[in-house]
């Protein structure tokens, strides 16, 4: 059994929450209007800065179709080095495909 500490769990929940919004090419605002949140506070929970209630987790796992014991299962460092450079391509690809809409 894996012992967690609750910022090792938030920093988790928050970067798979990310890695699934940016996979689906989706802004923290698209993100925050259909969960019925503030986009500050979808970001927030990106980053760690927030506790998600169990309410906001479901609602996030339930849009994205993604499992919940997905957020639960302790990644080790080379699966968030490996999140973080997919989250870092994943942001660049956002951001150079919203310049071309402007």
């Amino acid at each position: 059994m894996y012992i967690w500490d609750i910022e090792e769990l938030k920093f988790q929940i928050g970067k798979l929450f990310q890695f699934n919004r940016l996979k689906n090419k989706l802004s923290q605002l698209q993100v925050s209007n259909e969960l019925n949140l503030s986009s500050n506070h979808v970001g927030r929970i990106e980053r760690a800065e927030t506790n998600p209630t169990l309410e906001i987790v479901v609602k996030f796992c339930n849009f994205f179709e993604i499992d919940i014991l997905l957020l639960f299962t302790k990644l080790n460092e080379k699966e968030l080095n490996d999140l973080n450079m997919e989250i870092e391509r994943l942001q660049k690809e956002f951001k150079n495909h919203n310049i071309r809409k402007s």
